[in-house]
């Protein structure tokens, strides 16, 4: 989560980064004080507090802050693991952000199904179903997905098949098929 929010001072946004805290001295930060785009930060948990220098504007320096916080977001912490649960949230981030926007254009759609012992396993509907370009797709969320969750070291795609019945196509219970990147 990485929501913006403007304060009575126009060069001050108060940046609300859910559970997440990041120290005022965060390399990311820093270098933008030291190229004289930021004025100043203070950070507590659960947000950021950034002053954009005199001579600067919202509009020509808010994306190079909105990346730079991004950027220092998502960086794992040295050492650290991040847990199941905020593992999964960063990777549902990139899978809804980034690739299911290409895969509607394409009339397909999908979804974090699981993630065990590093390997995702997506569900791809629509389109997707009998798309002979599946495995680029699944090697597109792998690439994605790997940049900012390296933890991730597998792919594949849980697809249901499709049984004929009295009605029409129905999805039969139970089976699954993978397909991996």
């Amino acid at each position: 989560m990485l929501l913006p929010q403007a304060t009575e001072d126009r060069r001050l946004v108060r940046w609300t980064i859910g559970r997440r805290h990041l120290t005022s001295d965060c390399p990311e930060l820093r270098a933008l004080v030291g190229q004289g785009i930021l004025a100043a930060v203070e950070s507590a948990p659960g947000e950021v507090r950034t002053l954009l220098a005199e001579d600067r504007d919202w509009s020509a320096d808010g994306g190079q802050v909105w990346s730079a916080l991004f950027a220092a977001l998502t960086r794992p912490a040295p050492g650290a693991q991040p847990s199941d649960e905020e593992l999964r949230e960063a990777v549902t981030d990139v899978v809804e952000h980034e690739v299911a926007p290409l895969i509607a254009s394409h009339g397909g759609a999908i979804r974090v199904h699981s993630i065990d012992d590093g390997v995702l396993t997506v569900e791809l509907s629509g389109a997707c179903h009998g798309c002979p370009i599946v495995d680029r797709t699944l090697s597109l969320v792998a690439e994605k997905v790997r940049q900012r969750c390296p933890q991730i070291r597998d792919v594949c795609a849980c697809r249901r098949r499709l049984r004929s019945a009295d009605s029409g196509l129905r999805p039969s219970t139970g089976h699954a098929e993978a397909v991996r990147a």
